[in-house]
């Protein structure tokens, strides 16, 4: 009976603990302007993962800060600081433990000129102080979420990298009832390639 009970026990500490696992990624090849994707373990990310059967619920572009000597994601995403500002960050702080369950390294078919300008834009929108879009709007550009972020920065340049796709959410989520989530640049025309990261259980 004892034995028993112990299993049961074991076996829901490990559901609700699962191993921990950190996303293994290298560098060498990267460029600025490329795209970073991760999964994470929060409601947004989950219903992002659900609606859009993706393994992906967020993005950020990639660039290498020269002063730093290291690789930056900018990014915007909801409940980490307030205010919500788009930001730059650590690529290992991106991947951190407590951030990311998994992780990917996408290119977009373009010049490095034009990946260059695309993180250009986003690096603006860092210094200006650009708040997170709660309400996933599309037609306002005032504040963003982390897909629009990357997209616009793209589409300031000439290219779509969702090459239109979008993906039908609930009124209550965004009034437009339509937003941009990680699987349509995936899933884009305009992607030369994604490699997903491994990861190692600690």
């Amino acid at each position: 009976m004892f034995a028993a009970f112990f299993v049961t026990i074991c076996v829901a500490w490990a559901a609700c603990n699962p191993p921990r696992e950190e996303v293994v990624y290298e560098t060498a090849e990267w460029r600025n302007g490329d795209l970073v994707l991760r999964c994470g373990y929060g409601l947004e990310s989950r219903v992002v993962v659900e609606r859009s059967q993706s393994i992906y619920s967020h993005v950020g572009i990639l660039y290498r800060d020269s002063a730093a000597d290291e690789w930056m994601v900018v990014h915007t995403v909801p409940g980490e600081e307030d205010p919500e500002y788009v930001k730059a960050e650590p690529v290992s702080r991106f991947y951190s433990l407590e951030k990311a369950r998994n992780g990917a390294w996408l290119r977009i078919d373009c010049s490095d000129s034009i990946a260059r300008e695309a993180v250009l834009y986003a690096l603006d929108k860092v210094k200006s102080l650009c708040l997170f879009d709660n309400d996933y709007l599309l037609a306002d550009s005032s504040q963003l979420y982390c897909t629009e972020l990357v997209w616009r920065a793209y589409m300031r340049q000439g290219i779509d990298i969702t090459s239109g796709g979008r993906q039908t959410v609930p009124s209550f989520f965004c009034k437009e009832g339509e937003c941009i989530f990680p699987s349509d640049i995936v899933q884009s025309k305009t992607t030369l390639f994604i490699k997903p990261f491994k990861t190692k259980v600690l």
